[in-house]
């Protein structure tokens, strides 16, 4: 429990290659302006009202595992036994229940568990019975324990809610604090995001009314103030408001103190200069090479909603660690056809060059109503056609159901269909060298990418000796694309763009949206997707694998892996290395024990040897 568990089933190669590829394509757009799958914890892992502990860690390890990057979680304060629950209701003491009617079973037959009210009757084999007189009122309330005897895990029915002992915040932080540790390679790490929404928890004995306001002593202490608890379990990896604060108003000594590859893109905010030279940001982003290789940071944390009950909650003793309601996110409203089309709310507009025009930071919606609140399996494809266009039109989607009334936990396929569906550069299936098992020539021939038009924008990997059109960045301009003055072979694509432009690749779904709408705009005598000629079809993106298979990269033909050799390959070198260091330190503290024990018994007087551990983590880049 609390550990972060990688399920090998859901790890796909050609899957990781686009998640990685789609990663470092975006490396150096500001965070606010990538798209994220987002989903709600209450929605994918509570959904059926039961909160256990191993099903949450199944569920959470399941989500992190198929792409999901932004966590809403419902945290409830329990003001009787002082903890930030996940559960909306309050676990009772044992001086509570025994002052109420107690009601004990197990799942299967077995011995029930003791309680403190008095035996009176026995109802059956692995079910006790016990009561006592309530002194706070006449009513009684009856509250049910199960026992799972293969774990001897306690779970309190509450009314509606089948709640777990100690399911809380700390359990959650415990399982991203494992997942960062278990994936901390250059290949694996990802920035993540957590947004809290703060409710009071009900009373255990009137589980299905609203809470009580909470106000003064009943509000958390200061030990208890979730930025405390957050910087006890995760703060060597939290990207926070202090941090974004200093980098703002000194550009010169943070991002561009770093190197190239971990420079956010200028274009996408705004820049003052002061009298002296120092240039600041009052709207500015870093981007996540920048977060995560610079920084060595993976976590950004912040507020949602506030319920009325705790409105006295101080969220500004929370301020250095965690970013204030709404900042991390930008809901849109959206509007679709009768059959789930977009209508209103995307960012594409003909004719914008600049991000002021299309400023989609931080968009997203939980927009759904077109598929109505059964979802069901007919509907997935209509989903995942939806958030397909979302991405394409800048927009996040959050994900605020649960799919086919499963959680993510024992149902996980629907939940990864729509993470699928957030990726926005690959056509279904590609890259198709990714899981390719040598490094043949023939497979080194589809190592260049290219936007189909015949695949609605989406690219495809393509045999790097044809003649195509290739896509062209007008200076900087993230929206702003022309095209290549002739066809040519991959190899020799970088010098034949128009003066002005340069070969590049879309970083973005919106930035992918304003090339394909360019390219459908040409000449068919230069482009056309309808063509029997297939060089019509397409336009070379800056964006290969020549040097690595499935290792894709930008920077021309000539471009390097940085991560020196198979992606796959690497990763498994990784763990390698890692087990032989485990071996060497634990034979060498059992040799260097064994030599001190040996040498302390013959002359105690001698010098002592220290020999210096050594740790690996990581790979290199």
């Amino acid at each position: 429990m609390g550990s972060y568990e990688l399920d090998s089933s859901l790890v796909d190669p050609t899957w990781e290659a686009v998640l990685l590829s789609e990663r470092d394509v975006a490396g150096q757009i500001p965070i606010n302006f990538v798209t994220q799958p987002a989903v709600s914890l209450t929605a994918a892992c509570f959904g059926s009202n039961v909160f256990a502990k191993d099903s949450l860690t199944t569920c959470l390890s399941n989500l992190l595992t198929v792409g999901y990057r932004r966590f809403i979680v419902d945290l409830y304060w329990s003001a009787d036994d002082e903890q930030w629950l996940l559960c909306p209701v309050s676990i009772p003491t044992e001086a509570e229940i025994s002052s109420y009617l107690l009601t004990t079973s197990t799942l299967s037959s077995g011995t029930a568990m003791s309680v403190a009210a008095e035996v009176v009757t026995s109802t059956g084999t692995g079910t006790t019975t016990a009561t006592a007189t309530t002194t706070a009122d006449s009513a009684q309330a009856t509250i049910t324990v199960v026992i799972d005897p293969d774990t001897s895990s306690e779970m309190y029915e509450l009314g509606s809610y089948m709640c777990a002992k100690d399911l809380d915040l700390s359990t959650l932080l415990k399982i991203f604090a494992s997942y960062y540790r278990k994936t901390a390679s250059d290949l694996t790490a990802y920035v993540t995001y957590l947004v809290f929404n703060i409710h009071a928890a009900s009373s255990a004995f009137h589980p299905d009314q609203p809470a009580s306001a909470v106000s003064g002593s009943k509000l958390p202490s200061s030990k208890r103030h979730l930025s405390h608890m957050l910087n006890d379990d995760l703060g060597t990896y939290v990207y926070s408001p202090e941090m974004l604060g200093y980098d703002r108003s000194d550009l010169n000594g943070s991002w561009y103190r770093v190197s190239d590859e971990n420079k956010p893109i200028i274009q996408y905010f705004t820049i003052d200069t002061d009298s002296d030279g120092i240039q600041s940001t009052p709207d500015g982003w870093p981007c996540e090479k920048y977060v995560q290789f610079a920084k060595e940071r993976r976590l950004l944390a912040g507020f949602g909603s506030v319920d009325p009950q705790m409105q006295e909650y101080d969220l500004e003793d929370d301020a250095d660690l965690i970013f204030p309601a709404d900042y991390l996110s930008s809901n849109v409203a959206v509007s679709t056809s009768s059959n789930g089309t977009l209508q209103t709310g995307c960012f594409y507009s003909k004719g914008v060059t600049i991000v002021s025009q299309a400023n989609s930071s931080w968009a997203e919606t939980s927009h759904l109503t077109a598929f109505s609140n059964a979802i069901s399996t007919d509907l997935l494809r209509g989903i995942s056609q939806y958030v397909q266009e979302l991405v394409s039109c800048g927009l996040s989607l959050l994900l605020n159901d649960t799919l086919l009334n499963k959680t993510a936990d024992s149902g996980v396929d629907a939940y990864r269909n729509i993470s699928f569906s957030s990726t926005w550069a690959w056509a279904i299936g590609e890259p198709r060298d990714a899981a390719s098992p040598d490094n043949s020539i023939e497979t080194k021939l589809d190592r260049c990418a290219l936007m189909d038009l015949t695949l609605a924008g989406h690219w495809r990997s393509a045999d790097c000796k044809e003649a195509r059109y290739a896509a062209c960045r007008v200076g900087n301009d993230p929206f702003t694309w022309n095209i290549s003055t002739a066809k040519y072979p991959y190899a020799n694509v970088s010098d034949a763009c128009p003066l002005g432009s340069g070969f590049s690749v879309p970083r973005t779904g919106l930035e992918n949206t304003y090339l394909y709408q360019y390219i459908l705009s040409l000449s068919s005598d230069v482009i056309d997707p309808g063509s029997a000629d297939m060089t019509k079809q397409g336009v070379w993106v800056d964006f290969n694998s020549l040097d690595v298979q499935s290792c894709w990269v930008s920077g021309g033909p000539n471009a390097e892996c940085p991560y020196a050799s198979n992606p796959q390959e690497l990763e498994r070198r990784t763990v390698l290395v890692a087990t032989i260091a485990g071996i060497v330190i634990c034979t060498i503290a059992a040799l260097t024990l064994f030599v001190k024990c040996n040498t302390n018994r013959r002359n105690s007087r001698r010098t002592k040897r220290v020999i210096e551990g050594w740790e690996y983590e990581g790979v290199p880049s």
